[in-house]
């Protein structure tokens, strides 16, 4: 997208939107959502909207291991891949400071099968996130 007109999605995202996926797979440490969210949040007040209103859901690339990885994120901050406990460490913590409204895994190709990567994610990830958060929101 043009970098001009960039800014007059978001507010668009802030007036009438529902949610926002933020572009690139950027997550709540990136400079993307640093820098975007605060534009959809004013567009959303400007509007009367409160800005909660606009949900937020990340695009989540990266391999699911079997052990820990020594570093699950690059030099710039993105997630590059790690075990079970430490996406739900990640995400368990981005939903309540994040207000992550939910996240979508795709598969990076690692010789991994599908069916063990999706089912790390849909069976241990996801189950062990929403029970965490629901037992913080209690």
């Amino acid at each position: 997208m043009d970098r001009r007109r960039r800014p007059k999605a978001l507010a668009v995202t802030g007036r009438v939107g529902d949610g926002w996926i933020p572009g690139h797979a950027a997550d709540w440490l990136s400079p993307r959502f640093r820098d975007s969210r605060p534009v959809i949040d004013e567009a959303a007040l400007q509007a009367g909207r409160d800005p909660a209103d606009v949900a937020t859901v990340y695009n989540l690339p990266g391999v699911i291991t079997s052990a820990p990885a020594a570093a699950p994120r690059d030099r710039e901050g993105r997630w590059r891949g790690g075990s079970v406990s430490q996406r739900v460490e990640e995400l368990t913590g981005a939903a309540p400071e994040f207000a992550a409204a939910g996240f979508v895994h795709f598969r990076v190709e690692d010789g991994t099968s599908a069916d063990v990567t999706l089912g790390r994610w849909s069976e241990e990830i996801a189950p062990a996130v929403r029970e965490a958060v629901a037992a913080d929101r209690t």
